[in-house]
């Protein structure tokens, strides 16, 4: 199917901004990884049914969550490419996995540049009898070269900005032209925004994949930190701690050290070179403190823990008796506060968690989270779940029920696919 010509000419100034870019972006160490396999110059060359994009980590993951729900019968060969070196590597892993358990025909390859003749060149090679983005995956020139040779398009786990709307609303008329043919958002809220663009009848919701993938561990038998963190210990836990947040999380625990002295604090910098900064900001405050990895025994009442290696946050949600997520009091995204929750522990977290956003605003609303707007009410959610712990397993009761209650994305997925192969 053609586009109309001002779309047609639209395409074309894409296609030369690609021709004049590519030659630079072999300057990128990041790019110039998979050089051969953006130009379609190495790669596989074979048919395939099923062709999926997922563009990095988090994509990636969702990919092979679909994978390995699949039928078996109805796929026999797949393709999907990722456009970075870390979203490659956990698709080559995980491929290799699902076809020990099974036979399946599966590949992986580099995503091409988004040229418009880079991307016919790459269905006239794959001739797919299904495109499939996942996420926020709006390539102008592939999507138009399937418009063009009539391969349907379908957008999974859908999720679209405000930020990104503002972004793609220029080109409105140009979307409408190249629309997918199946669109499920992940909320109502993504819904209305695909809905702007490609037009509303055409857009569905589906249940976020990620709460398929979502797993609460429990509280463990045997927890490794105990023989450090006294029984019964007024102990808090500030994870993944992100370095514009630091100065308000020392205050935080300066606030919560003076109305409870003996609480031990452990401190978990998102980033380990971080780690000096702490050193000296403790000294200054006077905080008697203690690196992790030099503690062999109990640790005093009053310490504060400088965690300086990886792998335990997890385990001290799991005896902490409050904790604070961070990356959310500043405007970074914030990190995952499904992790202590796991743990039977109700988590403070800021106002800002966009990256999480697909969790839903109600875990905040059932009081599963403890959202705050100011150190100071992050302070006295503190003390307060210090003082008063909520039991662990009612929270994990909790939690459970508002994972289980919206997964089932996977599957949804997957009928959608198979309706399109079958």
């Amino acid at each position: 199917m053609d586009l109309p010509v001002k779309n047609e000419w639209l395409l074309r100034l894409y296609g030369l901004a690609w021709n004049i870019a590519i030659p630079g972006l072999s300057l990128s160490p990041r790019i110039r990884a998979g050089w051969q396999g953006r130009l379609l110059k190495k790669g596989p060359g074979e048919q395939v049914d099923l062709w999926m994009q997922a563009s990095s980590v988090g994509e990636a993951y969702l990919a092979l969550e679909i994978l390995g729900e699949l039928s078996h019968d109805r796929l026999p060969h797949v393709l999907i490419t990722s456009g970075t070196t870390q979203g490659l590597d956990i698709l080559q892993k995980g491929v290799e996995a699902i076809e020990e358990r099974n036979s399946r025909f599966i590949q992986t390859a580099w995503f091409p540049f988004d040229s418009p003749g880079l991307m016919e060149r790459a269905l006239d090679q794959w001739k797919p009898r299904l495109l499939v983005l996942l996420e926020t995956e709006l390539w102008p020139g592939l999507m138009a070269s399937c418009r063009k040779k009539g391969i349907p398009v379908a957008i999974l786990n859908g999720r679209l900005s405000r930020k990104s709307l503002r972004f793609y609303r220029w080109m409105r008329g140009f979307w409408k032209d190249v629309r997918p043919d199946t669109i499920l958002a992940v909320s109502p809220e993504d819904r209305g925004r695909y809905g702007t663009l490609f037009g509303h009848r055409r857009v569905g919701v589906m249940h976020n994949i990620k709460f398929d993938r979502t797993q609460l561990k429990g509280v463990p038998g045997k927890n490794p930190l105990e023989e450090m963190i006294p029984k019964n210990a007024l102990f808090l836990v500030m994870g993944s701690v992100r370095k514009e947040e630091e100065k308000d999380v020392l205050d935080v625990l300066r606030s919560v050290a003076r109305a409870l002295p003996k609480t031990i604090s452990a401190v978990f910098p998102r980033h380990i070179h971080r780690v000096p900064f702490w050193k000296r900001h403790l000294d200054r405050m006077g905080f008697p403190w203690l690196l992790r990895s030099t503690i062999a025994g109990s640790v005093p009442a009053g310490s504060v823990i400088l965690w300086d290696g990886f792998g335990e946050l997890s385990a001290a949600y799991g005896i902490a008796r409050a904790a604070f997520v961070g990356g959310t009091l500043k405007p970074l995204g914030g990190q995952n506060f499904l992790e202590p929750l796991g743990r039977g522990l109700i988590p403070c977290i800021g106002p800002y968690w966009e990256h999480f956003a697909w969790v839903g605003e109600e875990i905040v609303a059932k009081g599963l989270v403890r959202q705050v707007s100011s150190r100071r009410e992050l302070v006295e959610y503190l003390i307060t779940g210090l003082q008063e712990p909520f039991p662990r397993e009612k929270v994990l009761a909790m939690a459970r029920d508002y994972v289980d209650r919206r997964r089932g994305g996977t599957k949804t997925a997957c009928r959608t696919i198979e309706a399109y192969l079958s």
